[in-house]
């Protein structure tokens, strides 16, 4: 069976960073095709591209090619995708897992880089910390002299506090006596108030007695 060579663009807003082309060459390993490759490119206008170059058997290239609109990884965001025949080489599928592999080195390097870099940094500011740190006992010593006097200066006023709460005492015991006269005067007054109100009442009621007997009132 003949070998078939395609072309496909991806343009989108977000087809780059997101996984793409491994999603890519999963689908190309199921599919069974013998050549495949996917670079990231950028146009002109600022929109994101992947080109894609696939060879293989009719049966592989239209497993590959169907759905491709719609199988797309979670978070990619895909405008348009084009398909057109491709004639130039194609490389194999193991050679660009190859490639795949040299590229993430490529990455790592210059992240391992900047981790030693970063470490290097970290031990400066360490050394740094140690000296403020140095720096901050120093300040402690001082400030435990300074406790040490503020707790002399507490026991004098827990003496002091010890004296005042003595005298709210007497005070208090002063402010329950007075409360205590006020209420039996209150209680003489009130009993007082109600023999004056029952005999108001029964002199009334020897009034109205009366006036019933002279027959003055009905």
């Amino acid at each position: 069976m003949p070998t078939i060579k395609n072309k496909i663009i991806i343009n989108g807003l977000k087809v780059h960073d997101v996984g793409y082309r491994v999603f890519l060459l999963n689908r190309a390993l199921t599919s069974g095709l013998t050549g495949f490759s996917a670079f990231n490119h950028t146009t002109p206008d600022k929109v994101q591209q992947i080109e894609i170059g696939i060879e293989g058997d009719a049966d592989a290239i239209e497993e590959f090619v169907t759905g491709l609109h719609d199988n797309i990884p979670v978070h990619a965001i895909v405008d348009n995708i084009s398909i057109e025949p491709y004639s130039k080489r194609v490389i194999s599928i193991l050679d660009y897992m190859h490639l795949a592999q040299v590229e993430q080195l490529d990455k790592g390097i210059p992240a391992i880089l900047s981790i030693q870099s970063s470490q290097e940094k970290m031990l400066e500011k360490q050394d740094q910390m140690l000296d403020k740190q140095d720096q901050m006992l120093d300040k402690q010593d001082q400030m435990l002299v300074k406790q040490d006097q503020m707790l002399v200066k507490q026991d004098q006023m827990l003496v002091k506090q010890d004296q005042m709460l003595e005298i709210q005492k007497q005070m208090v015991d002063t402010q329950k006596q007075t409360n205590k006269e006020i209420q039996t005067l209150r209680y003489d007054l009130k009993t007082e108030m109600n023999e004056r109100f029952n005999k108001i009442e029964d002199e009334l009621k020897q009034v109205k007695d009366a006036l019933h007997k002279h027959g003055i009132m009905a």
